[in-house]
């Protein structure tokens, strides 16, 4: 997946086609921003507006102006370069092509608690109407400036059976991840995104992409986005650092290759699960791939 192509819009017509895009250039050419997700400043209290709510609720997905303010962006991505800096047991090579390090929260106490993580409980509470909401799942995935791999369309549900989830598994848990910009993004460096009004449907036919079918580390993709998705619709969505988006395991999002010569693309990922939810897919993967495993290693 690392030949450089975005989900670009053609002049003639409004449907969505892959697009190569040439070494140094942006790739952006005839990118409709009109389309863009307008983020959303959180009310005093650090809760969504009711238009918000009402839209995670039609579309699968949000997105926050600012979750956290510079000083706490700051410590994230001091404790995010010393967790790239060092050698821990989680970093992998997602698909053998992008760099990404599972459940950070392992590996510096600044992943284990912080800000962000306080403000998305509250948010994730509001949306499903519970007290708080659970931490499941947590990682980084870094595309630094000339990165050529993009992230395929797929929806997260399509990871919670091995080599993918059978097409036409309803999705019945509740759980949202939580994409966090340590460094600002745009299409040309890879900023999320997404399909509306997907995500009430069952799983969509996947595969893989890249890496080992058999690992965890695998990389899948839809079979036919253009075919399974109305790509008319994709809504990419710019953040400043401090932003995020939310989005639900049914949401079809992508992101793209990282075609800027001089700026990172640092994204501080985490799902959480509302504090009332059955047991998760998503924390029996984390515990069955990297909790136990390592927790053996270091009682041997």
């Amino acid at each position: 997946m690392c030949w450089g192509w975005n989900w670009m819009p053609t002049r003639k017509r409004e449907v969505m086609t892959p697009r190569y895009v040439e070494h140094g250039r942006g790739g952006t050419e005839g990118w409709d921003y009109r389309r863009r997700m307008t983020a959303t400043a959180l009310t005093a209290d650090g809760l969504l507006p009711t238009d918000a709510v009402e839209a995670f609720a039609r579309d699968g997905f949000v997105a926050v102006e600012r979750l956290v303010e510079d000083d706490e962006v700051d410590r994230l991505r001091s404790a995010y370069d010393e967790i790239l800096g060092a050698d821990v047991a989680t970093d992998r090579m997602l698909g053998d092509i992008t760099r990404q390090v599972m459940v950070p929260s392992m590996h510096h106490p600044v992943m284990e608690d912080n800000l962000a993580l306080a403000a998305a409980r509250r948010i994730v509470g509001q949306l499903f109407g519970t007290a708080s909401a659970a931490r499941t799942y947590d990682m980084l995935i870094d595309k630094p400036a000339g990165h050529p791999c993009v992230t395929p369309w797929h929806q997260d549900a399509g990871y919670f059976d091995r080599p993918v989830a059978a097409a036409g598994t309803p999705i019945t848990f509740r759980s949202v991840q939580v994409w966090l910009a340590l460094d600002d993004v745009d299409v040309e460096n890879g900023c999320m995104q997404f399909v509306p009004g997907r995500h009430h449907e069952p799983v969509l036919e996947h595969r893989v992409a890249s890496g080992d079918p058999d690992d965890e580390g695998r990389l899948i993709e839809l079979v036919d986005p253009e075919v399974q998705l109305d790509l008319s619709t994709v809504t990419p969505q710019p953040l400043r650092a401090g932003g995020c988006t939310m989005h639900l395991a049914g949401t079809p999002h992508f992101t793209g290759a990282n075609v800027t010569a001089d700026r990172g693309r640092r994204a501080y990922i985490f799902n959480l699960d509302p504090a009332d939810a059955e047991d998760s897919p998503i924390e029996a993967l984390i515990r069955r791939s990297y909790v136990d495993e390592i927790s053996g290693r270091s009682a041997g």
